[in-house]
């Protein structure tokens, strides 16, 4: 049986684990999805602010399959230079991917955001969820753009991930809390029994009021 009722439960259960995590300096992001509703929870309870993290891999049309570099907001970039030469890819091809996953981060800071600017990370402390840790991916790179963008820590708050996952997060965090780690990959389906609203629109909502507390 999931120690959750939903996802709202998860992130005032995380909360309690995270006393120390309060005050101006403290934010909590989540890429888009369900862990937002958790993000919020979690803000609302240790009264700090809340935001969407917006990350986008970056390939292109010729090599959909290769991932040569990872784009955040405000440009922050992180390039596999490795990938750059595999692939062959040259700086007009390059700079048409970034033009094009510019606009898909900029679509969604709208979806999600609507006029608001994205909450400050520069010099706080960055907490990171989100509902499930199957693969690290996204994690990863919010990890990885969160610093570019200006955090002097970042910390992995989940309420259940794989340990295999968890581990492979290590290089990327400076703290890992996970209440709940699993041998196997966990499905969110079964965590989270009561259905949440993890519609764009809801959690905009959310994030219009938490990014104000």
């Amino acid at each position: 049986m999931s120690p959750f009722i939903d996802r709202k439960d998860a992130g005032r259960q995380l909360a309690g684990l995270l006393p120390a995590f309060r005050g101006s300096d403290v934010v909590v992001v989540a890429p888009p999805g369900g862990g937002l509703r958790v993000a919020y929870e979690m803000a609302a309870t240790l009264r700090v602010q809340v935001d969407v993290i917006l990350v986008g891999a970056l390939s292109t049309a010729r090599r959909p399959g290769l991932t040569f570099g990872v784009l955040g907001e405000d440009r922050t970039l992180i390039i596999d230079t490795a990938a750059v030469t595999r692939g062959a890819i040259g700086p007009a091809e390059r700079a048409r991917a970034e033009q094009i996953q510019a606009a898909v981060l900029h679509r969604k800071a709208l979806a999600y955001r609507g006029n608001r600017l994205r909450v400050d990370l520069c010099d706080r402390t960055v907490l990171v969820t989100d509902d499930c840790l199957a693969d690290t991916t996204d994690l990863r790179d919010a990890c990885r753009i969160t610093r570019l963008l200006g955090a002097i820590r970042t910390v992995v708050a989940i309420p259940v991930g794989s340990r295999r996952s968890l581990t492979a997060l290590t290089p990327y965090s400076d703290k890992i809390v996970c209440p709940n780690p699993t041998s196997r990959t966990p499905d969110p389906d079964q965590w989270y029994p009561r259905p949440d609203d993890i519609t764009s629109s809801g959690l905009a909502a959310l994030l219009d009021t938490g990014s104000e507390i």
